[in-house]
């Protein structure tokens, strides 16, 4: 190493605090999660486990928090998890700073040691990586991961109580030939990060999937939003180095006077065409989450009679609709259009749907149970409690009253997760 190319003091200290925090989170957390992931027949989690709750107890003092217990199966973002984070974050520290201290005063020996080493935690890294890569493809490959939402006890959950990491989880196992294709991406990006000449291409692979992995986590609120984070952070200092080389495949350095004047010419079609999109979409948008009637919303019945009769007592036969959802989206000269259209859709106790094409007049509803299907009229006004909706279906007169149902999803980001109560199944 010439002179000019010599670290600063203050450059070797920052690189061995910045190694000595990236080796503990790598090595006691990224590897050990997965580890006690794989491992797990043999309870590889309690070799680890007593690591996590040393460093996490010093996590916890410096936060002012009580000491979380260890629970690596129900994901990443417990609180333990952002202690052992926390206490990581001050013994790298303190111990980067006497490597560093003792690598200065060793000079050229101490820089070739820091070099060492950083080579070292980058091929653990890439091993992390690729292992965490197989791993997940794997289990997408052959449908393991995600499979669970096709059990009895999901079945019965409506979309609006279902909370969005199930909803996800649900997505992905509604198509089996769709989680295969996913998982063989990152079982690809896997096997390229084995064979050193193609472990560029797995790290741009694993960019590439794990920024999508990590979008979702973390808007459907999955609790492995950190140990996703970390993969994708492995996978961009793995490209790092080459991103000179990246940013001159994409960006020539030098361009024709036509190539600029094509480029300025599709730079403004793509202006307009976004600003006319964006306009359209906003519109629809706002039409699509606007209720213009009262009416609008889900409704669970109070009270049921059939042809006179409480509901049970007809023996459940005839439109027995314990359950409604009214779609009126939009204004009264604009309704929606699309999934948002007008619309009735009817639940019986046996939890079976249907929908009806509907046409609103003031009190009275039309609705359609398809295109040749017969008109049915019926009378939905608002009353103190909710709905009252009468009319004749199938020959049998409805008379019921309904109160609006509160759905239970929720909407927030928690990257801090509550434990996981195993004795029941994960709405």
């Amino acid at each position: 190493m010439s002179r000019a190319e010599s670290p600063t003091p203050a450059g070797t200290v920052a690189r061995t605090v910045a190694l000595a925090v990236a080796g503990l989170v790598l090595v006691l957390f990224t590897a050990a999660v997965l580890l006690s992931q794989i491992f797990a027949a043999v309870s590889a989690a309690s070799v680890f486990t007593p690591v996590w709750r040393a460093i996490g107890t010093v996590g916890a003092l410096v936060t002012g928090s009580d000491p979380a217990p260890v629970d690596v199966a129900t994901g990443s973002d417990l609180t333990w998890a952002w202690q052992f984070h926390a206490g990581a974050l001050v013994i790298g520290v303190v111990a980067g700073l006497g490597w560093g201290a003792l690598a200065v005063r060793s000079g050229t020996r101490g820089a070739a040691g820091v070099d060492r080493a950083a080579r070292v935690l980058r091929a653990i890294a890439c091993a992390v990586l690729a292992v965490a890569m197989l791993l997940y493809g794997l289990a997408k490959v052959i449908p393991a991961q995600m499979g669970h939402m096709n059990l009895p006890a999901y079945q019965l959950q409506a979309v609006g109580d279902t909370e969005p990491f199930s909803l996800l989880w649900g997505y992905m196992a509604a198509s089996t030939p769709y989680t295969v294709v996913t998982g063989a991406i990152e079982l690809t990006a896997g096997l390229l990060l084995v064979v050193p000449r193609t472990r560029l291409a797995g790290a741009l692979l694993s960019v590439v999937a794990l920024t999508q992995i990590v979008l979702l986590n973390l808007f459907y609120d999955v609790p492995v939003k950190l140990l996703a984070a970390e993969l994708l952070v492995i996978a961009l200092v793995l490209v790092f180095p080459y991103r000179g080389e990246l940013v001159r495949a994409v960006l020539p350095a030098t361009a024709s006077p036509a190539r600029r004047t094509g480029t300025v010419a599709a730079a403004v079609l793509a202006v307009v065409l976004i600003a006319a999109t964006v306009a359209g979409n906003l519109a629809r948008v706002d039409t699509m989450n606007t209720p213009r009637d009262p009416r609008d919303g889900v409704w669970r019945a109070t009270a049921l009679t059939i042809d006179g009769a409480p509901a049970l007592a007809t023996g459940d036969a005839g439109p027995v609709w314990t359950s409604i959802a009214i779609t009126l989206r939009g204004t009264a000269d604009r309704p929606a259009k699309g999934s948002a259209q007008d619309s009735l859709v009817t639940q019986t106790p046996d939890g079976a749907v249907t929908a009806w094409g509907l046409r609103a007049d003031g009190d009275r509803f039309t609705v359609r149970r398809g295109a040749g299907a017969a008109p049915v009229d019926l009378q939905v006004t608002t009353v103190p409690d909710g709905l009252r909706l009468c009319g004749t279906v199938d020959g049998r007169r409805l008379d019921a009253r309904y109160e609006r149902r509160s759905l239970e999803r929720h909407h927030d980001i928690r990257f801090v997760q509550a434990p996981f109560d195993r004795t029941r199944p994960r709405l």
